[in-house]
């Protein structure tokens, strides 16, 4: 706690010293990867958020907060993998994130020198950041979209624990590092833009619902009916009793991943116009 407390206060006392405030939005689109999808830029859905930046007066590093909503989905039958379109998983989720990121610029860039002639126009960056994210899958029963960890498809929170090692549900709320690679550029004065691309490290296998194996269906059907359902959707069970359980669900060995590109407009409320450097 006191350590993050000095953070806090950290982060507090560099805002009150930063040259320049921004406030804007992002827009574009994410994906995750994970075992419900392996391919990079396939599935996409909407995400969008509210940005505020302070640009520090070295001109090389920018400190951002943002609160973003991403819509996030997958599933199997899309995947084009035979195993996985045997399996007939599905979720989709929304989340939400929120946090503090670092930006380092490649180069010098000023906000509010809008001459591409003149230094400091614009320039390519890294940015990295740790954030809280709250994730919520749903799986899809009877036409409706359902919560799936309060089932514990996996029998997780049940007498089924023992058999995966798991003991408990899953949390909804976890922590994230998203980082990635950007360009911005000034449009106006006061008008900035960036072009982002962000991976975003999870340190859960349960972002889709899906991580071990399968539980014993009829045990978990007992307890919780929709459970059992939403557990297993594959039509033809490949396990001893026409059933699959003990078989593999997921990989728990490999953390889920998201990702998130798009563009960033920011606009210096409280600023003048900035007479360009020589």
């Amino acid at each position: 706690m006191k350590n993050l407390i000095l953070l806090l206060t950290l982060i507090i006392s560099l805002t009150f010293i930063s040259q320049v405030n921004e406030f804007g939005f992002f827009s574009g689109a994410g994906y995750y990867i994970g075992d419900l999808n392996k391919t990079h830029f396939s599935q996409q859905d909407l995400c969008f958020g509210l940005v505020y930046k302070t640009d520090f007066p070295n001109e090389r590093v920018s400190l951002r907060f943002h609160l973003m909503y991403n819509k996030l989905k997958a599933s199997d039958i899309k995947s084009g993998i035979e195993s996985q379109i045997y399996r007939n998983l599905e979720f989709k989720s929304e989340v939400i994130e929120f946090g503090p990121i670092i930006e380092i610029d490649f180069f010098n860039f000023h906000p509010g020198q809008n001459h591409t002639d003149q230094p400091d126009f614009g320039s390519p960056y890294f940015f990295a950041g740790i954030n809280y994210m709250r994730m919520n899958p749903k799986g899809k029963s009877g036409g409706e979209w359902v919560e799936l960890q309060p089932l514990g498809t996996e029998g997780q929170g049940t007498i089924l624990k023992d058999i995966n090692g798991i003991v408990e549900k899953y949390s909804r709320n976890q922590i994230v590092i998203p980082f990635g690679l950007g360009l911005k550029m000034n449009i106006t004065h006061h008008l900035s833009f960036s072009l982002e691309y962000g991976m975003r490290k999870t340190f859960t296998d349960y972002f889709d619902d899906v991580s071990g194996l399968y539980p014993d269906l009829a045990v978990l059907a007992a307890i919780n009916p929709e459970a059992a359902q939403m557990s297993d959707k594959s039509k033809f069970p490949q396990g001893l009793n026409d059933s699959s359980y003990g078989l593999q669900r997921g990989d728990a060995s490999n953390k889920d991943w998201y990702a998130v590109s798009g563009i960033i407009l920011t606009y210096e409320f409280f600023k003048d116009v900035v007479c360009p450097k020589w």
